[in-house]
């Protein structure tokens, strides 16, 4: 017989078994995947269960369905599509529940004496009359009470959990939604399930209408589509757009909930009217905003417009004449752009310079500093990570901080976003200067400037040619592009004792002509005949010159993607086995598909206020237990566990994207065809400008060319130019 027959018989033998939980075999950290042991109750055999849902306790006794499989290593198993929980209907079953800590207050000892006190009753007693449990001995009052409380809530979550079963939705939520909603989670699940997206953590809009429908709710309801409308516009501002055309946000949420076009339309009027989303018509087009978006943007527009008529600062010392002898100290003779950058430091109160690598934005922003501080201003220096702000302040030798650290000194409290310095409480500055602005998203800058002085002044520094911010917006070009601030652009190219060949390559590459590769150790290309062999090569690499450097955070794999061979989690995979490898009394933990250990350079993926960490950070692990994985940053240490796991990844690969404000001695990169939807020239541009050392390009040279050549890059949409234009929005 062939396994497909033997399954099929086995499905006829019997596809539904009961039996009591006797061992958790194994749970992942990651999902509701488990593996138990069963103790069937027609013939006593004990079976092995795998599948997908709620966690049984030890003692529960189950429904399962399911067919009969045969694993290669573990042989034959019961592969289970639910179950559900059933009250115990023996003494021994009951006593084994009780005994098994599902219920607060009982353990084994007292489990035996309530089952021989109550006999088969002992469950109903427990539901029922509770108050009888005085009559045991060890039981009094204060223990009733807990064991009452807690046996109402097992109850509660075990209903839930079996409610959602039935209704094919893992019971895995029933535990957080008893804890939120209590006594009204079944009301919650039937009338009101949009409400889990924003109150249980763990719930999106995917998940919360899976059960919407599973529960009844009509698929063309109101409720639905506004739910579905807000999470197609907060995902696409996930994905950089401030706003989006009203034709575009109807097109994608029907073709998300497969609705009606013109139902969508009149939901979103309605969701207008009272103020749940905002439009705004500009060049023939309406857009559309998530309220606080609309409000960010605004607010932003109009602090620019207020500093781009502050009138110039006066100075007890000619800036000229300052120049000449902070020259004439220094040995050293500014370009034409970089005296015109410090000139108008002070003429306005937003000034932009912007310039690409080795054209002296450094040496500008020192000047700059050094005029300031002559004139006795209050300086402030930031930028948006923390690598970048320690770069900061080790060319400037002053103290720099991220501008979260800046806007909350003392660390978030909780989960919430809650800045210690804005409007009301104002930072206490004559001038801010911020550092690498073009990862500067909208709401970091409108939470900046909603703490800044009406007298105080900003200059933006960054590379215009880099890649936006993975945050909503586009701040720096659209500064740029409103034509109402000062900007200076830097284009003398500075020849540098590190990176010559580095910067004139990068300078090539924005110019869109090929790099000069090969010449040097300084910059390599180095081809290949398939994309495995790329990631072997790659990995090598790595090894290798983290050996020379001596130092895991000098050097960085850079990709485009992560997806295929030579992408981020590949990468991640083939660099920790080669330079981490497992080894004995080397504790490991398993979330997902990732194993850490001890020594593992990782990356925070998403901001944590909490715990002060954020996206693009990247720190080491120095501690790993069975369920707690310890990271090292450079600013405090870090402790994830349970889901907080999710927050984290290997980070010796990482994407162009999120190695944005940082810096490298040597960056190796994976240029290769299947990434061919993400070359594009500020890309590569962004990834070779990381470097300060070497640059190592491994692929081939069509996707080479391809990034070269490719200008295109993604629209994203926002008004913040016109707004500052003081175009007519309404």
């Amino acid at each position: 017989m062939n396994e497909n027959a033997w399954n099929d018989a086995m499905i006829k033998e019997n596809n539904t078994l009961q039996g009591v939980v006797e061992r958790i075999l194994f749970e992942a950290p990651d999902s509701d995947y488990l593996v138990f042991r069963l103790r069937r109750e027609d013939d006593d055999s004990v079976v092995t269960v795998t599948g997908n849902g709620s966690k049984p306790l030890v003692g529960d006794r189950l429904e399962v369905q399911g067919r009969w499989t045969e694993h290669r290593r573990y042989g034959r198993q019961y592969q289970a599509g639910c179950w559900k929980r059933l009250v115990p209907d023996t003494e021994e079953g009951m006593e084994r529940f009780l005994a098994s800590g599902a219920v607060k207050g009982i353990g084994p000892s007292l489990a035996h004496r309530i089952v021989e006190a109550f006999g088969s009753g002992a469950m109903e007693v427990l539901e029922k009359e509770p108050q009888r449990l005085l009559e045991i001995e060890g039981i009094g009052r204060k223990k009733l009470a807990d064991i009452t409380d807690s046996f109402r809530k097992e109850k509660e979550v075990n209903d839930i959990a079996l409610c959602l079963e039935t209704h094919g939705i893992s019971g895995r939520f029933a535990s957080r939604l008893v804890q939120k909603y209590g006594s009204d989670t079944q009301y919650v699940l039937e009338h009101e399930p949009y409400r889990m997206i924003l109150e249980i953590e763990g719930i999106g809009f995917k998940t919360a209408d899976q059960m919407a429908l599973a529960f009844g709710l009509d698929p063309s309801s109101e409720e639905r589509l506004v739910a579905g409308m807000t999470y197609v516009l907060s995902e696409m501002t996930g994905n950089g757009h401030v706003c989006i055309p009203d034709t575009e946000l109807i097109r994608r949420t029907a073709s998300v909930l497969r609705a009606d076009s013109l139902q969508l339309r009149n939901i979103l009027e309605e969701a207008l009217d009272i103020g749940q989303l905002i439009s705004a018509d500009y060049g023939g087009g309406t857009y559309i905003y998530m309220p606080e978006m609309h409000d960010e943007e605004c607010d932003i527009a109009r602090r620019i417009q207020y500093m781009s008529e502050m009138k110039p600062l006066p100075v007890h010392t000619p800036v000229q004449l300052f120049l000449d002898r902070w020259q004439d100290i220094c040995h050293f003779e500014l370009a034409e752009k970089q005296r015109e950058a410090v000139e108008a430091s002070l003429q306005s109160g937003l000034l932009v310079i912007t310039g690409g690598p080795g054209t002296g934005k450094t040496t500008v922003v020192q000047t700059i500093i050094s005029l300031a501080e002559q004139e006795q201003l209050r300086i402030i220096l930031c930028a948006p990570t923390g690598r970048a702000a320690k770069r900061l302040s080790e060319t400037t030798e002053r103290k720099a901080l991220t501008i979260h650290r800046l806007l909350v000194p003392m660390g978030f409290h909780g989960r919430m976003q809650i800045f210690e310095y804005n409007e009301t409480n104002l930072l206490k500055a004559d001038l801010v200067i911020v550092d690498e602005v073009s990862m500067l998203d909208m709401s970091l800058m409108y939470h900046l400037f909603q703490a800044l002085p009406p007298s105080c002044r900003v200059i933006l520094v960054g590379d215009a040619d880099q890649l936006p911010s993975v945050g909503a917006g586009s701040v720096l070009h659209d500064i740029i592009r409103s034509g109402c601030v000062s900007v200076i652009r830097l284009d003398t190219i500075f020849r540098q004792r590190e990176g010559g060949r580095i910067v004139t390559n990068a300078h090539l590459i924005n110019y869109g002509r090929m790099p000069v590769v090969n010449e040097d150790e300084e910059f390599r290309f180095i081809t290949i005949d398939s994309e495995s062999q790329g990631a072997e090569i790659i990995s090598q690499l790595y090894e290798s010159e983290t050996s020379e450097t001596g130092d895991k955070f000098a050097v960085q794999v850079l990709s485009p993607m992560y997806r295929q061979d030579c992408g981020v989690d590949h990468l991640n995979a083939l660099i920790q086995e080669k330079t981490n490898p497992p080894s004995q009394g080397k504790t490991e933990l398993k979330n997902g598909h990732t194993l850490y250990r001890t020594g593992d350079k990782v990356m925070q993926k998403q901001n944590d206020y909490e715990k002060g960490v954020f996206n693009g950070d990247i720190g080491e692990v120095f501690a790993v237990t069975d369920k707690i994985v310890y990271v090292r940053y450079p600013e405090h240490d870090v402790k994830y566990e349970g889901p907080e796991l999710d927050e984290i990844t290997l980070a010796y690969a990482i994407t162009v994207h999120k190695s944005q404000g940082s810096e490298y001695q040597v960056v190796i990169m994976a240029l290769v065809n299947s990434h061919a939807i993400m070359l594009q020239r500020n890309l590569l541009y962004t990834a070779v400008t990381r470097a300060k050392r070497k640059v190592i390009l491994v692929g081939t040279k069509r996707a080479l060319e391809r990034a070269v050549e490719n200008v295109r890059t993604s629209q994203r949409h926002t008004l913040l130019a016109e707004r500052i234009r003081r175009e007519e929005i309404t």
